[in-house]
């Protein structure tokens, strides 16, 4: 079950935005973000989706990490 979906926008390794609606009730969610960028460059944009095998979302261990990894290319 998903338990956190957070993103990394800037490729700076820190997750800031999180999904409040991901509550570790659902194995399969369809979420989105948005983001805007102040100058021009090229960013990876990663998201980090968590899952846990009951659904605990205060669980410390027996998390599970899968990264997601988009080149974004602001002109």
């Amino acid at each position: 079950r998903l338990i956190s979906v957070r993103w990394d926008f800037d490729g700076s390794g820190a997750y800031p935005f999180s999904h409040d609606e991901v509550d570790g009730t659902s194995t399969s969610l369809t979420l989105s973000a948005s983001h805007a960028y102040e100058r021009p460059g090229t960013y990876f944009v990663t998201a980090l989706v968590e899952s846990h095998r009951t659904g605990d979302v205060g669980a410390v261990h027996g998390r599970m990490e899968t990264l997601g990894q988009a080149r974004v290319v602001v002109g």
